[in-house]
């Protein structure tokens, strides 16, 4: 079989065809072709090969391959693939022997948080339904986003990635195609949803597997002979930085750290950044898309997201959720009004400061505008302290643990 059997439990349609979609879900649209399967590119269209005295054609499906269906302004620019049949007479320029997995890297992917929320994660989800050898085809093609992810995609399928945008053959695939991607939530893995109970742990060993340092105790930090734990500082310009990072990093090594600064940007080297987070025992930041490479750390190891005024919601759901789901110890430190660059820009009794809550209830756009993009934070020395206290002890006791084999 193509599809593992875990399929007919899902909310799918299923027609006669051999063709299976979901089109109800609020995240994105999927469909399942099941047999013989001819994708042309010049249409944009995958199509089940079939004999017209056995079975009727089926319906017609046009979606778009990328989970962020709710967003209709963004699926705009995610052009639509169809999905239908054709007589089985007809010819391809290559053939394959395993499934087509078709999807897009349009949308917000060049951001690191996107591209595991919007791609990594959903394409690890959906390739588990596949039972078998399969192709990755890939709609809104960027040399750059696969050159950076092509350790992980690798891992995924060893064939040649096959640009859909400037495709001009046609290719069978033998055992069928899969068309979008199946996402579960903001950063999650279902594992009740998944055929062989998956979660974000596995998917945190795939990273691994695809980017394997097995030479991580080897960077260990000693001072004057004593072995400390090493957190990974993450720090951000521009918006929501630290104004104070100099101090923050200081105080964390007094308590007992060794720290590693890490300033992310578009063109940072995963394979670097999965060596430097994979050997680390703790990580501190800010809210943001640099937060993502917590995906890196150990399960065991330590998260402490610095929250800003406005961003509780955003931040539990986007790492505070996916930290403990990978058995990350999660610490979140909440700032307070004063810590916050808006207590320069509003009014001590203005409802920004007052009641953060109300502001973001209202729409997204005041979370955005206001609390991610025109906030930086000073912090508390004082009271951080005591978060890197425990902090530092958690990750001292990880360290005894998983690395002291390798000692």
């Amino acid at each position: 079989r193509t599809w593992k059997s875990a399929i007919p439990r899902m909310p799918f349609s299923r027609s006669r065809s051999g063709i299976i979609c979901d089109v109800s879900q609020k995240r994105y649209d999927v469909c399942f072709v099941s047999g013989p399967t001819k994708m042309d590119p010049a249409s944009r269209s995958l199509l089940l090969l079939h004999d017209p005295s056995k079975s009727s054609p089926p319906l017609t499906r046009k979606l778009r391959p990328l989970p962020r269906k709710w967003e209709a302004e963004v699926m705009l620019n995610v052009t639509e693939v169809t999905v239908s049949s054709a007589i089985n007479a007809t010819t391809c320029d290559f053939y394959h022997d395993g499934a087509a997995l078709v999807f897009s890297t349009g949308g917000y992917m060049g951001n690191l948080y996107h591209d595991f929320d919007d791609g990594m994660i959903p394409l690890f989800i959906t390739s588990r339904f596949i039972a078998g050898d399969f192709v990755l085809v890939i709609s809104e093609y960027h040399n750059w986003w696969v050159r950076k992810y092509y350790q992980v995609l690798r891992r995924y399928s060893p064939h040649r990635i096959i640009n859909l945008d400037n495709e001009t053959s046609t290719h069978c695939f033998h055992r069928g195609a899969a068309v979008g991607l199946i996402s579960h939530d903001d950063m999650t893995i279902e594992p009740s949803l998944m055929p062989d109970g998956e979660d974000m742990l596995r998917f945190r060993a795939f990273l691994g597997e695809a980017f394997f340092d097995k030479y991580y105790h080897l960077h260990r930090h000693s001072t004057d002979g004593e072995l400390r734990p090493v957190m990974v500082m993450v720090v951000r310009n521009g918006s929501r930085s630290v104004r104070n990072q100099a101090d923050v990093v200081g105080l964390a090594e007094r308590v007992g750290f060794a720290v590693r600064t890490f300033t992310p940007t578009k063109v940072t080297d995963l394979n670097e950044a999965f060596r430097t987070i994979n050997a680390s025992h703790a990580m501190m930041g800010v809210h943001g898309a640099g937060l993502t490479h917590s995906l890196f750390l150990r399960p065991g190891s330590v998260l402490l997201q610095v929250i800003p005024l406005g961003a509780d919601w955003v931040s539990e759901t986007c790492f505070g959720r996916p930290a403990r789901a990978m058995g990350l110890k999660y610490l979140p430190y909440q700032i307070g009004v004063e810590e916050s660059s808006l207590v320069e820009k509003y009014e001590s009794n203005d409802v920004v400061l007052r009641d953060p809550r109300a502001v973001v209830r209202k729409n997204w756009a005041n979370t955005k505008s206001i609390y991610l993009e025109a906030q930086s934070v000073k912090l508390d020395l004082e009271r951080l302290r005591r978060y890197l206290v425990v902090a530092y002890r958690h990750a001292k006791r990880f360290m005894e643990e998983a690395d002291g084999a390798n000692h």
